[in-house]
């Protein structure tokens, strides 16, 4: 901070200087190097008065008349009175000259003089050349810098999206130069646990199905005999399958942003897709609400399908006896409400549901299922559509979880 608060400090001080300087030199030279007759008449004017006290002599071709025939003002004749040269000008803005004889009462005066001329335009381009200089040199300044934060914005972009392949080239020129390139040990090291986790991921998981595979065949040659225990270690052999499984599927869904294709599709087919498939298995009352045939919106339709899959298998699972679905839109977005009769959330663990492996139940057991990925995935998803996911309280009690999804393209 102290770095770069004194190296702007200094450019802009000595862009200011070198700036003020220059352009005074060039006022100096182009503007005051113009003819000045009012000026240079001054000069002669003083040089005039102090020759004309010695000699006492008044040249024929010097205009000259007694100090009272003028009616002058006040401050004017007590300039005269005290030897100072009065300039006075005539109706058409001409300069007179006038100047008091020592030791007499009489006036000389000489011109006239044309105006000077203004140079009010040459002054003010002047001045907006230096603001423009000023101006190109702070950018001269800021350009290395700019450079290092638009790499920045570039890497975590990259990182946002699992594009893993991070380069930083910092400007040895830049002010935040020792940063950038501790954010790029940083990236680098980011990108290298994403990548380590997702090879451990997929090799414990691909690894895991040959033990299982061998377990399986075991307990199908032991089931003749123990008919009970071998039922009861199926289960927990496909368990842990589920569980692999699952863990595939989220690891997948790490790298799969980079291939996400969105396409416009009937979001009302795809619920009714959904809905038809949950009624296959499901003995509840699902109730739809949605007052439009079609509507057509910009997603990735496998991935939504997933999510709403998801949540109607949540109500479905932790539901009573209601599950409940409606689509709404509005002028900015589409919102898709998914709730059940169920105990509901606690709004303490309402952030919390969204983390992977995260259960509210405290053992994971056969009857309630699920290894707390669901809602991991579903909050991965909606977010690469730039949405949200919400979760209130039903109408009945249980869990609400609203969807919203901006609008891309929806007729």
């Amino acid at each position: 901070m102290i770095r770069l608060l004194i190296s702007l400090y200094l450019v802009v001080f000595l862009s200011i200087i070198a700036i003020n300087q220059g352009s005074e030199l060039i006022w100096q030279q182009l503007a005051y190097q113009q003819p000045d007759d009012l000026r240079h008449a001054s000069q002669v004017a003083k040089s005039l008065q102090a020759s004309l006290s010695v000699s006492k002599q008044l040249p024929s071709s010097l205009r000259h008349y007694p100090l009272d025939e003028v009616a002058w003002l006040a401050e004017q004749k007590a300039q005269l009175l005290q030897g100072d040269i009065v300039t006075t000008y005539t109706e058409k803005n001409n300069a007179l000259l006038s100047f008091l004889l020592t030791g007499t009462d009489t006036v000389v005066q000489l011109g006239p003089f044309k105006p000077v001329e203004q140079v009010l335009i040459p002054k003010y381009l002047l001045k907006l050349s230096s603001f423009v200089l000023l101006a190109l040199l702070l950018m001269f300044w800021l350009r290395p810098l700019w450079r290092d934060l638009m790499q920045f914005k570039h890497v975590t972009e990259q990182l946002a999206k699992g594009q893993l392949n991070i380069s930083i080239a910092p400007s040895r020129f830049s002010a935040i130069a020792t940063l950038t390139s501790q954010f790029h040990s940083m990236a680098t090291k980011v990108a290298n646990l994403m990548n380590n986790q997702k090879h451990l991921v997929n090799a414990v998981s691909h690894e895991l199905r040959t033990p299982l595979a061998r377990l399986k065949f075991a307990l199908a040659m032991l089931e003749p005999q123990t008919p009970e225990s071998v039922s009861q270690m199926s289960q927990d052999v496909q368990e842990m399958e589920f569980l692999i499984d699952e863990m595939l599927g989220y690891a997948r869904l790490e790298m799969a942003q980079n291939t996400l294709k969105f396409e416009s599709f009937d979001i009302v087919a795809l619920l009714d897709e959904q809905i038809a498939k949950l009624k296959r298995t499901s003995t509840k009352h699902i109730e739809l609400v949605c007052p439009y045939k079609t509507l057509f919106f910009t997603a990735e339709r496998q991935y939504m399908a997933r999510v709403l899959q998801n949540l109607l298998g949540n109500a479905d699972k932790y539901g009573q006896s209601k599950v409940y679905v409606q689509l709404q839109k509005t002028p900015n977005h589409v919102k898709i409400v998914i709730a059940d009769d169920g105990q509901g959330i606690a709004e303490t663990d309402r952030t919390k549901v969204f983390e992977p492996f995260s259960r509210l139940e405290k053992s994971r057991n056969k009857s309630s299922g699920g290894f707390g990925l669901g809602l991991a995935i579903v909050d991965k998803i909606i977010s690469w559509h730039g949405g949200r996911c919400e979760i209130e309280t039903s109408k009945w009690g249980g869990a609400q979880f609203v969807l919203t999804l901006p609008k891309q393209n929806q007729a």
